[in-house]
């Protein structure tokens, strides 16, 4: 009955084709593993009786027959973690996407868009021997407002409005207010953001159980700024390297930290990991796992 079940679930995969645009570049994945990436020259047959697809690749023009491949997938849309870098939000919207992720051990997070103009993430903390009312959530909302081609070199640059409603514990909620510029390139995209702290006490101290407290002072109207970069390895279709900036108040540097770290990637999955510093020079490693099934 369970393989009755399946194969019901699977066959409209099974059975639909794409409808391949001549002159887009495609990135396909065969069946034996191997990743290509071609622009779809047109269709042909081979042995007179076998359909198959031209590419025209970096080595050459490649005829695949479909049923060698596994998965095709437009070139612009291939890479569906553009929403992010690590944690860094960018102008790109989730589009009609959706995902779910483990930040750390510790932190269950998920998100999805609607169309290419909104894009909700929602964050909570499962940290062991805490209350619930010391635990960490958080909800974004994110307006991409534009998306236009890149007049100085290839790509497109997305531009978007968003905020954050944050609890350090329950009695420690906070709302910030961000813009967010990004610049997309064949193999990179280069992220900026300015943000602000627009409500929540000046003088917070956080608790986490049996794990201790934290005191700490963040005025509001503090204004702060972020730079991401992800970059894809020429090489590799499925190895990204990642880069943050944060200072979460401009009027003290000391106030800044640094992610560095990579990112295996396909289109469904991407896992991250990497260190963080935050004025000392100890790093934290830190690690993310998100799918994206839809």
């Amino acid at each position: 009955m369970w393989h009755l079940l399946i194969l019901c679930l699977a066959a409209p995969l099974l059975s639909a084709q794409p409808s391949l645009q001549q002159g887009e570049t495609y990135l396909l994945r065969l069946l034996n593993g191997d990743v290509l990436e071609g622009q779809y020259l047109g269709e042909t047959r081979l042995g007179d009786t076998l359909p198959a697809w031209r590419f025209r690749t970096a080595i050459g023009t490649a005829t695949i027959m479909p049923r060698e491949i596994a998965e095709i997938t437009p070139r612009t849309t291939a890479y569906r973690h553009r929403h992010r870098i690590f944690l860094q939000p960018t102008a790109e919207p989730i589009a009609t996407h959706a995902f779910v992720g483990l930040a750390g051990l510790f932190a269950l997070y998920g998100g999805f868009g609607i169309q290419d103009w909104l894009s909700i993430v929602g964050a909570y903390t499962l940290l062991p021997a805490v209350p619930a009312a010391e635990q960490i959530w958080a909800l974004n909302t994110k307006f991409t407002l534009l998306s236009t081609p890149n007049v100085l070199m290839p790509g497109w640059v997305s531009l978007a409005a968003g905020g954050q409603v944050s609890a350090l514990n329950r009695s420690n909620q906070l709302l910030h207010l961000y813009l967010a510029a990004t610049f997309v390139g064949h193999r990179s995209q280069l992220n900026a953001l300015v943000f602000a702290k627009a409500a929540g006490a000046d003088l917070m101290t956080v608790r986490a159980g049996s794990w201790g407290s934290v005191t700490f002072g963040y005025e509001t109207g503090s204004v702060g700024i972020g730079v991401g970069l992800d970059v894809r390895l020429p090489a590799r279709h499925d190895l990204h390297l990642l880069a943050e900036l944060w200072n979460s108040d401009i009027r003290s540097p000391s106030r800044s930290g640094l992610f560095a770290g990579v990112r295996l990637a396909n289109t469904a999955l991407a896992l991250d990991f990497g260190l963080f510093w935050f004025g000392s020079p100890l790093a934290i490693p830190a690690a993310n796992a998100v799918w994206t099934p839809f």
